[in-house]
């Protein structure tokens, strides 16, 4: 895994061009991962919402960051408990994109208690980002500014679980100024978690119960059985595929290698690429073609 840290400083070409139409654009960003810069050009749904989720809650931000992350959008949220955590876990078991803005230097994944999981968002294909510098530690007044850039990668937010005071309101003002949309999934009136979201929704935020419902806004559609049926790569690419189809198990790269008489590191470079255009994933018992849910 690429661990290295970049800078990508705002008159760089590279800098997100998202983040040069929000108020206060960062001088630059700090990356870490090894996935090209220009992946934070995509289009991204933020999911934000409480760190003392419920359980289902949990449930449900991770189900949308699976399922929006499977269908192609990019999942980028602040790596906190609760909602966040939950939202990058679900793109992770995607194989799908996911970044996590930090509000210290991309150096020190903050809480330690997510720290396992930020080095799945890295060998997953994702990164981490920050304005701050390495060695930058936490301080309380960053998160509200580093919510800014969470609504600023994305097309649109997500909101889940917040009651009156959380910061994922924050996110949401952000995210209106910035000509984001703004969607939210409701919750009981008697349950102090979902005041504040429950008031977006009286505001006139879009209502959500379901992904569909958030990939039908973008006219976006769900995936064939098989992501791999239309993927277009090179030869080598062509025989893996046709070989873990035929197999209809998971291969390790020696099998792989077995069966199209491809050299292994052959076989890794391709595996790769496949990976990344999410026509392949990786599981416990090797490589199989990423499937529809």
């Amino acid at each position: 895994m690429d661990d290295a840290i970049r800078f990508i400083a705002q008159s760089h070409p590279a800098f997100p061009a998202r983040l040069r139409e929000i108020a206060k654009i960062p001088d630059g960003i700090y990356v870490r991962g090894g996935a090209p810069v220009e992946m934070l050009g995509r289009d991204m749904i933020a999911i934000v919402g409480t760190r003392r989720a419920t359980p289902d809650g949990n449930r449900i931000a991770e189900h949308f960051g699976r399922e929006l992350a499977r269908a192609g959008l990019g999942i980028v949220s602040g790596l906190a408990l609760g909602i966040d955590a939950a939202a990058h876990e679900g793109a992770v078991e995607a194989r799908g994109f996911s970044v996590a803005v930090l509000a210290n230097g991309v150096d020190r994944i903050y809480p330690n208690t997510n720290a396992r999981l930020g080095e799945r968002i890295l060998q997953s294909g994702g990164m981490i980002i920050s304005e701050y510098p390495p060695g930058e530690p936490v301080y309380k007044y960053r998160f509200l500014e580093r919510n800014r850039i969470v609504s600023g990668l994305a097309r649109g937010v997500l909101i889940v679980e917040a009651p009156e005071s959380s910061g994922s309101l924050a996110t949401a003002s952000f995210a209106l100024e910035q000509n984001r949309d703004v969607f939210v999934v409701p919750g009981s009136i008697s349950h102090p978690n979902f005041r504040g979201a429950n008031q977006l929704i009286r505001q006139g935020a879009e209502l959500v119960t379901k992904p569909e419902d958030i990939l039908e806004a973008y006219n976006l559609e769900r995936r064939p059985k098989h992501a791999a049926e239309n993927y277009r790569g090179s030869s080598e690419e062509t025989l893996i595929l046709q070989a873990l189809a035929k197999a209809g198990r998971p291969l390790d790269v020696d099998k792989i290698s077995l069966m199209t008489k491809l050299e292994p590191r052959i076989v890794n470079r391709a595996i790769t690429f496949l990976i990344l255009n999410r026509a392949v994933i990786e599981s416990e018992g090797g490589y199989i073609l990423e499937t529809s849910f």
